[in-house]
């Protein structure tokens, strides 16, 4: 059996409580290439390793908690010789090459790593790759993430920030182009930052996934890189009902049952796309989401209104038919009602700049007003809190709080301040001067 290496500075729980808090690992050196790492975080610590081969390239692993907090069970929280020994049998594996990934792991690696995971955990997959080639990768996937600095990505984010609005461009074109910002430098600004803050999003969950899973010795790179701040408002375009009845009114038959469901669902295009005839419950009125944007199924509560019209969708037709088809029997797909959609809202005499995703803002924002929790409406809507909902809606509920404010507080029968109080005070019951004073 291996013999237990000491290190008077991480050996026991009390001196590692001592040591500051700090992105790069306490190393402790096992053998020749062979290291033992113990992070400290603000609250408790965990244990990594690091392999050197013979030429020069670096593997690194990361074993879990240490057992800073709850006592060692070599599961949930390991001492550290529970850990010196879990390293010991991860060396022989990484000297027999059979560690994992070995050599140089670029941001390249990272992102198709993170992107394989994308596909199988969430169902943005292809909008996200698409981002990922033409905003990370040009600039940074080469790097080494053991190389990669604070500056490299601080300069890559600001890069995106400077940059007008991108055009899309036709397969086999390299050459960028560019639209029309914004007439209003500040909104043109904000928008240019919101773009870049979401590219940089994208890159720090990849990266912090990797250094999770022990591709990656240290977050230090990005771990303290701030977003561009007062880049997200309010969503303030919403229609009124009477614009909502004058939009569904313009569009043909099949797109027109497409946006009647989004106004009484609040559901993304993918989700009611996706809809089968069985995901309609009309026992409960429910509308199944078997997979949302999140990855995680739900169930979109129907109004009376919704209830019948999925009623009418769903009559005399099979379990597995899509619930929501085109003029010619097919399903609805990617961009495929972008130029209808466009159309209508033209006809409907709405601003030409409304998009399809703003009718889930118009069931928002409506359902908001007409008295709703903020909470129930994120969890129909499919969000995990009230995060989301309080950022873009939260303005819209004014009017909700300030009737409850009025419907629930007390009252004491005060006339006016200069009257006294009906109801008589007890004789008995006297009152200290301080008191009084107060």
């Amino acid at each position: 059996m291996a013999r237990t290496v000491r290190d008077g500075r991480i050996d026991s729980r009390s001196v590692r409580l001592k040591l500051a808090a700090q992105a790069e690992p306490h190393w402790l050196k096992i053998a020749k290439g062979c290291y033992l790492g113990y992070r400290r975080h603000r609250q408790g610590g965990t244990w990594v390793a690091r392999f050197r081969h013979e030429d020069g390239r670096q593997a690194y692993t990361s074993f879990g908690p240490a057992d800073d907090a709850m006592d060692a069970d070599g599961v949930t929280a390991l001492s550290f010789e529970q850990a010196q020994k879990k390293a010991q049998a991860w060396f022989q594996h990484a000297a027999n090459g059979t560690s994992g990934r070995r050599g140089t792991y670029t941001v390249a690696d990272c992102m198709a790593d993170y992107l394989d995971w994308v596909k199988t955990h969430r169902k943005s997959h292809a909008h996200l790759k698409t981002y990922v080639n033409a905003f990370i990768l040009p600039k940074l996937g080469r790097v080494d993430c053991a190389k990669l600095t604070a500056r490299m990505i601080r300069s890559w984010h600001q890069g995106i920030a400077d940059e007008p609005p991108r055009l899309r461009t036709k397969a086999g074109e390299t050459d960028l182009r560019y639209g029309n910002e914004d007439t209003d430098p500040a909104e043109a600004l904000r928008k240019r930052r919101l773009r870049a803050n979401r590219h940089l999003v994208t890159l720090r969950a990849a990266l912090t996934k990797a250094w999770r899973e022990g591709h990656i010795a240290s977050n230090e790179a990005w771990a303290r890189l701030q977003l561009f701040p007062g880049t997200e408002k309010p969503r303030s375009r919403f229609l009124t009902t009477d614009e909502a009845r004058r939009l569904i009114n313009t569009c043909p038959p099949d797109l027109r049952r497409l946006v009647q469901l989004a106004l009484l669902t609040g559901a993304r295009y993918g989700e009611l796309s996706a809809f089968d005839v069985r995901d309609f419950q009309p026992e409960v009125g429910t509308l199944h989401v078997r997979q949302s944007k999140s990855g995680k199924p739900r169930h979109i509560i129907l109004n009376a209104e919704g209830t019948a019209f999925c009623r009418s969708l769903v009559l005399g037709r099979p379990q597995d038919a899509p619930l929501l088809v085109r003029a010619d029997g097919s399903r609805w797909a990617r961009d495929l009602h972008f130029r209808g959609f466009k159309d209508a809202v033209r006809r409907a005499g709405i601003d030409s700049g409304f998009t399809f995703h703003e009718l889930r803002h118009t069931w928002a924002s409506l359902t908001i007003m007409a008295g709703a929790p903020l909470m129930v409406v994120a969890q129909n809507l499919g969000h995990r809190d009230t995060r989301m909902v309080e950022r873009h809606y939260g303005h819209l509920a004014d009017t909700y709080v300030v009737e409850m404010i009025r419907k629930s507080s007390p009252s004491f029968g005060i006339i006016d301040s200069g009257n006294v109080v009906p109801g008589r005070v007890s004789p008995s019951k006297s009152y200290p001067q301080e008191n009084a004073a107060e």
